[in-house]
């Protein structure tokens, strides 16, 4: 993770911030697995996989983030973020 410092929003869970700032210092499009695994580094959090792609449906549905098929893989971007996967 790069050193950016820490966003977090009133109108959104921890979790959801969490994610977005994991997009943005990446800024590149990451797989579900790869943002559980920074999740789990970065935040020691301990979420299942279903619970993560809870919290991105709602960065989604907020114009926070996309998300793009590439094959069989789903990558999902802060929105802005001009890396391809």
């Amino acid at each position: 993770m790069n050193t950016w410092e820490y966003v977090e929003m009133d109108n959104m869970p921890v979790i959801s911030c969490q994610l977005l700032n994991i997009l943005w210092s990446e800024n590149r499009p990451l797989t579900i697995e790869e943002l559980t695994r920074l999740l789990h580094t970065e935040y020691s959090g301990d979420w299942p996989k279903r619970d993560v792609i809870l919290f991105l449906r709602q960065l989604l549905i907020g114009d926070y983030a996309e998300k793009k098929r590439k094959g069989f893989k789903i990558y999902y971007a802060a929105l802005g973020c001009e890396a391809e996967p």
